[in-house]
């Protein structure tokens, strides 16, 4: 049965104090996740500092990812054993002092990137939680723009960190930038206390809190996860490097590489910063129109983005720029879609084993991204790297609206927001 189900009485009317709480929880994941693209405003400095090529600094970055996608493994199915709120706790406790540690303690790839794996299990343990925590506490037509509301600060918060640690590393080492944003980080955890010290999430009886594969015989899961796997991928290769083509881009404009560099990431987190209104938007179009029809519409516009943006260096770069916050909204717009999607499919009882599989294999795809672009950057004749790296990421979003559609049409999707799958 889905986890929407009812008793066949009406679902409870959200109360002004549902609507504030919410607020200050997605204010508290923003200030929590500052640091959270902080590595990427480091980038230029830390390439040769560190010796690295383009693909070691894909892998620096997916190391985050790999933490999230392996630890969701063992910790969110205990979200059906464990009350979610000791969970989410642990990890935002984690999340603050494993960002702390990189400016402080990454001196090369080894250490940056077991610190960022240490980051991403604290992500894990913050934001699927949360996002069962929102989906418990917001039901019925409403759930879809609620969860997007949770979802919209966790990209607020991306770009926001490179727009602040860009700003930062014009006046300072990036050490020391780092560690600014990341003390920042440290003020979420009090409001995280007093947001969830009254949460009314308790354990399911008779459930394990370990992870139970049989989430995958649903076909609607299966697709959800498929849908979430390519856009992670398509995203989080966006989040790397869409800083790095923007500084070439004022670069073959005529600009001195070195000045260029924090000017273009602040600017590139600017045109990013349209993606922290995607997945409120999405969830709230998707709560209206179905969840498919949205998330195809969506992909199918980043795909468009793909395949172009990448053969705009030399154009000027404020007409770039503004493919790029055209191209941020769309890869981020679909996300609160599939979260509140696997929510509505799942049984109760699976669903921590649900959205830990949707973590897992999801986040796989967020992992092989940025390094997947990065060795095509390596690889492809200079005058072609970005536009074959960006138009690599069209072919996923091909693929992804074909899935969406087959989707549509399974009697599971009864489920999805009341039926308008």
């Amino acid at each position: 049965m889905s986890s929407r189900e009812t008793n066949g009485s009406p679902l409870p009317r959200q109360s002004r104090q549902d609507y504030i709480w919410l607020a200050l929880m997605s204010l508290m994941l923003f200030v929590l996740l500052m640091p959270i693209t902080s590595y990427v405003a480091a980038l230029p400095t830390i390439l040769p500092e560190w010796g690295l090529n383009k693909t070691q600094a894909g892998l620096v970055f997916s190391a985050y990812l790999l933490g999230y996608a392996l630890s969701a493994l063992l910790l969110v199915p205990l979200t059906d054993r464990l009350p979610p709120r000791n969970i989410f706790l642990l990890g935002a406790v984690i999340s603050v002092v494993a960002h702390l540690l990189f400016p402080l303690m990454a001196n090369d790839i080894a250490s940056a990137v077991v610190l960022r794996g240490i980051a991403g299990i604290g992500f894990v343990c913050v934001y699927v939680p949360g996002l069962r925590i929102v989906a418990e506490r917001f039901r019925g037509d409403g759930r879809g723009a609620s969860m997007g509301v949770f979802v919209t600060a966790q990209y607020g918060a991306n770009s926001a960190s490179l727009v602040l640690s860009g700003a930062l590393m014009t006046a300072m080492e990036w050490r020391d930038a780092y560690l600014t944003v990341s003390l920042i980080s440290a003020f979420s955890l009090p409001l995280a206390v007093l947001l969830l010290r009254g949460s009314r999430q308790v354990a399911r009886p008779g459930t394990t809190g370990r992870l139970d594969f049989k989430a995958l015989r649903n076909p609607t899961v299966r697709y959800l996860i498929l849908g979430y796997a390519l856009h992670a991928w398509q995203l989080y290769a966006v989040r790397t490097w869409f800083p790095l083509f923007l500084v070439a881009v004022f670069v073959a404009g005529g600009a001195d590489r070195t000045d260029a560099e924090p000017i273009a990431i602040a600017v590139a987190g600017l045109a990013l910063a349209s993606s922290s209104i995607g997945p409120l938007m999405g969830g709230y179009l998707s709560d209206r129109m179905g969840r498919g029809i949205s998330a195809s519409a969506i992909f199918a516009l980043s795909g468009v983005c793909s395949w172009g943006i990448g053969w705009t260096v030399g154009w000027p770069w404020g007409a770039v720029v503004l493919i790029g916050i055209v191209y941020g909204w769309s890869t981020a717009a679909d996300s609160a879609i599939y979260h509140s999607g696997i929510i509505e499919a799942s049984s109760r009882d699976q669903l921590g084993s649900t959205m830990a599989m949707q973590a897992f294999l999801g986040m796989a795809g967020g992992v092989v991204g940025p390094i997947v672009f990065g060795g095509v950057l390596d690889l492809a004749p200079e005058a072609h790297e970005w536009g074959l790296a960006f138009s690599g990421l069209g072919v996923l979003a091909v693929i992804a609206v074909v899935g969406l559609r087959r989707l549509r049409g399974l009697p599971e999707s009864q489920f999805l927001a009341d039926g308008k799958w």
